[in-house]
């Protein structure tokens, strides 16, 4: 997957990258009468090719990555979910105790991820990492 953004920050070696994100109706803002606003996020990068802070840049995150960090981060918890619910369910005739313990494995398991994301292991690790592949203009 691969973005166009402009550098905002350098930190070390890496950058903070901010991208305008692209809505399903394309921004074309001048035409619109939708109400929308055009929205941007920023992203930390690997910056390997020294790009400075106002220049416009490619930056590029593997495709596999990044499907694979959405599963974790939108689909595992709901599979987690939703397989303690009928896990409880099965032990209890309780839909209460079923619902409550579904929940409760909900929240436990974007805990689990908020610890995770802490740890310096993966802080370090470049296995996810976005990266600056060229600078467009300076």
């Amino acid at each position: 997957m691969e973005q166009i953004g402009e550098v905002v920050e350098l930190r070390g070696k890496k950058a903070l990258v901010r991208i305008h994100r692209v809505s399903a109706c394309g921004e074309n803002c001048a035409s619109c009468e939708g109400g929308c606003k055009p929205t941007a996020s920023v992203t930390e990068a690997v910056n390997g090719i020294y790009a400075k802070v106002g220049d416009t840049v490619k930056i590029q995150m593997n495709s596999l990555s990044y499907m694979l960090l959405a599963f974790i981060g939108y689909i595992l918890p709901l599979i987690v979910c939703i397989a303690t619910y009928f896990l409880v369910k099965k032990f209890t005739d309780s839909t209460v105790i079923a619902d409550a313990s579904a929940i409760g494995s909900l929240v436990g398991v974007l805990v689990l991820f908020y610890i995770i994301d802490k740890l310096p292991f993966f802080k370090k690790s470049n296995v996810f990492s976005t990266r600056i592949i060229k600078i467009i203009r300076r």
